[in-house]
């Protein structure tokens, strides 16, 4: 379309308003200037700040798992050079390991399985022991009792208890005995044992737990044997809070001394344990239990209060 000349287009507008205010009715023009009042209002804009998402991860441990084990394994081989050990720590309130060194080993129990004897009868009984079993189980743990713990291997299936139980808790690392008559020859990690107390402080109901709990926190120093049940935790860690099972044993092969609990420098005990050690043939129990105590006294510097 051709443009017109500017004076030309100026003239026309000029016309056109003259036009429309001479047309207007005063209804039209006073709606007119009503619309010329009217602002436009600003779109506003709103800008969403999405939410912002943390991740608590946990603080690191103190001491390296892998460098506290090595050093609990120095720890035992500087008293009694040529002890195999192996060692598990977790704060089970947070779920880090503060010490592993040779965790899923398979060791041997000596009366540490006494343990997995009790859990499994306590199981056949919902959970809901009566005043007898409490009763027989508490001495079991406490006192350490032999005769107890073979009354119950025998009737409750032997070898079969350690299935079960490998079952029930989700143990990797952990055999019945070759000879199913010698209950203290089963095998266990010092992971299995750790994931056993794990397994007690989280998923067995409280009437179980306190029978075990209370064996464990009451054990004798004087076992039903006659063996003197403190070394490892309860001297090692003197001092501390502890709920203990302990195992000794001597075999043609080696001297085996174990100890395993929960443990806490102050009035609860969230670490749980796990020493297992054997010793070189011929080893002396004094000797043996020695090198375990220091072994436990290394595993002091992981341990917060």
């Amino acid at each position: 379309m051709r443009r017109l000349p500017v004076t030309l287009a100026l003239l026309a507008a000029s016309v056109a308003v003259v036009s429309v205010l001479l047309s207007a009715t005063p209804a039209t023009a006073k709606l007119a200037a009503e619309r010329s009042t009217v602002t436009t209002p600003t779109p506003t804009t709103t800008t969403t700040t999405p939410p912002t998402t943390t991740t608590t991860t946990p603080p690191p441990p103190a001491v390296d798992p892998v460098n506290m084990g090595q050093i609990v394994d120095k720890a035992a081989n500087a008293v009694v050079p040529g002890t195999e050990v192996g060692v598990m720590a977790v704060d089970t309130d947070t779920g880090q390991a503060v010490a592993s060194y040779g965790a899923g080993t398979p060791m041997y129990t000596a009366s540490v399985v006494k343990l997995l004897i009790a859990i499994d009868l306590l199981r056949s009984q919902n959970w809901a022991p009566d005043a007898g079993t409490s009763a027989e189980l508490e001495r079991m743990i406490s006192y350490s009792d032999d005769d107890i713990a073979d009354d119950l291997w025998d009737e409750d299936g032997g070898n079969s208890i350690i299935t079960r139980m490998v079952s029930l808790i989700g143990l990797t690392g952990t055999q019945a005995p070759d000879d199913e008559a010698q209950w203290g020859e089963a095998l266990m990690s010092a992971q299995d044992v750790v994931t056993t107390y794990e397994f007690i402080r989280d998923d067995i109901p409280t009437a179980a737990q306190d029978v075990l709990m209370t064996g464990m926190t009451q054990a004798a120093s004087t076992a039903a044997d006659g063996f003197q049940q403190y070394f490892g935790i309860p001297t090692g860690l003197a001092g501390s809070s502890w709920a203990i099972k302990q195992g000794w044993m001597l075999l043609m092969s080696t001297t085996v001394l174990d100890t395993t609990g929960m443990v806490g420098l102050g009035p609860t005990m969230p670490y749980a344990v796990a020493i297992m050690t054997e010793l070189p043939a011929g080893t002396s129990w004094e000797s043996g239990m020695n090198a375990v105590s220091a072994a436990a006294g290394a595993l002091k510097a992981a341990f917060t209060a």
